[in-house]
This record gives C-alpha cells, structure tokens and sequence, in this order.
C-alpha cells in the first residue's frame, strides 16, 4: 500500500467518525414538551387543556401524558364540548432526529372530529433547545393533512423561534409566514426557510395550529413538524476545518514514520 492510500483511508475514516458523531449527539437538556389546547365556543369562555411530558395526571384542565417514562414523547387525547381529538402526540428531544446539530417538534393528530362545530387551537412547544456552538441557522417548518368534507372547514398554520427561551411565547419571535387552507380534502405546505440567529443560546420552538370546523361530525387529520438547523456554510466549514486538523496531524505522522 503507498503512502498516498494510506493518506486517503485515514482522511476517509476521519470524516466518517466526524459526521457520525456529529448526527448522533443528543442534546443532553430534556426541558419540557407541553402540547395545549383551546375550545373557542360561539358563545361562553373558552375552554384551555394542557398536557405536559412526564406528567401522568393533573388537575381538571389537565389531560393525562400517556406515554409517561419516555422522554420527548407525549401521547394524550383531548375531549372539550366542542371537539374530541382521538389520539393527539408530540415528538421533541431527546428522541431522534434531534440532535446537537438539528431541533425538530412534530405534532400529529390522528383525528379530531366535532360535533358543534367551533374553532380549536393547538399549540405544542419545547425550550432549551441549543446549537452547539452556532450562533446562525436556518428555520424551517411544513404540515399535510385532510380536512373534513365542508368547504368552510379551515386551517391555520403558525410555527415560532423564540431566544426568549419560553415554552408557547410567540411575542418578538421569528415567524414563518402563515398559511391557511380551507376546503374539503387534502392539504400541504412547505415552507421556505427562514434566518434564525442566537441558536448558541437556549432556545424555544413552537407551533400553532388554529382549525375551524362546522357541526355534524366534520373530521379532520394532518401531521406537522418543524427543524432549525445551523446554516450549512457553518456545519460545513466546522467539519472541514476538523477533518484538515486530523489530516495535518496524520501527514505529520506518516511523514516521521516513513522518514
């Protein structure tokens, strides 16, 4: 074997380790996932649910966290006057993909239905959030679902970065521009990326889904999830200036060895 390809396999093998440890560091904070929900009636006070990961039981307006034991995951289901959601969950870290290098929310709804129809408002957040060591990056989120067979069922899509490091504070925070779907059938948005800075810091994501359904047992399902990334100039410099620390140092190896 020449000095050349041994060069090359120590370079490969290098990058390799970078990149795998780089996907799967988990961001050691756990915080607190809380998904939360308001009934809006024609008429009456709204009627606010909260359900927190790790929290099996609470008080009234408290829904019970199902999948209690496992970090990152809440599983619950929500019965207000208005609106009953069959099986409601929320995945953030630690769980996959999140990693020191990506903080992603997702929320699904399997179902929600409504007898008298009315407008529901979920919300589902997560702080402390952090992006080793880069201050830049890129926000990005999406949803697709169906809605119930009413032209004048509706959807509303908001999703948050906030430095405020708060679980639901969308006050001063970064926005990816609204989307609203209305109509019978299916629906999808992806978003366009948006700059996001101080993700070297503690931060707080959030998403805010308001649906409107008319009465007679309309139904609806989606899914929806966001991701803030660094900029990928700056994943890629890091790897590369890592990976020509680790080439130099070899070279110098291999040349006192083969001197």
């Amino acid at each position: 074997m020449t000095k050349t390809n041994i060069l090359i396999i120590v370079f490969t093998k290098n990058l390799i380790a970078f990149l795998f440890i780089a996907f799967l560091s988990i961001n050691a904070s756990h915080a607190t996932l809380m998904l939360r929900i308001t009934d809006t009636s024609v008429a009456g006070a709204p009627i606010v649910v909260t359900a927190t990961d790790q929290i099996a039981t609470g008080g009234a307006n408290t829904a019970p966290d199902n999948s209690a034991g496992i970090l990152g995951l809440l599983s619950t289901s929500f019965s207000t006057p208005n609106f009953f959601l069959t099986a409601s969950s929320g995945v953030s870290k630690p769980l996959p993909p999140n990693t020191n290098k990506q903080a992603s929310l997702f929320l699904r709804e399997l179902a929600v239905s409504s007898a008298n129809g009315g407008t529901l408002t979920i919300e589902i957040s997560d702080n402390d959030f952090t992006l080793d060591g880069d201050p830049n990056g890129i926000f990005s989120a999406g949803i697709t679902g169906r809605l119930g067979t009413n032209p004048l069922n509706t959807v509303e899509a908001n999703y948050y970065y906030n430095t405020s490091n708060i679980n639901f504070d969308t006050a001063g925070a970064t926005i990816i521009n609204s989307d609203f779907f209305s109509g019978s059938g299916g629906f999808d948005g992806n978003y366009r990326p948006v700059a996001i800075t101080g993700t070297d810091q503690p931060f707080s994501i959030t998403q805010v889904l308001t649906i409107h359904l008319e009465p007679n047992f309309q139904i609806m399902s989606f899914e929806s999830r966001l991701h803030a990334v660094p900029e990928p100039g700056t994943l890629f410099l890091v790897g590369l200036g890592l990976c020509a620390l680790v080439f130099a140092a070899r070279h110098s190896k291999q040349q006192k060895l083969f001197t």
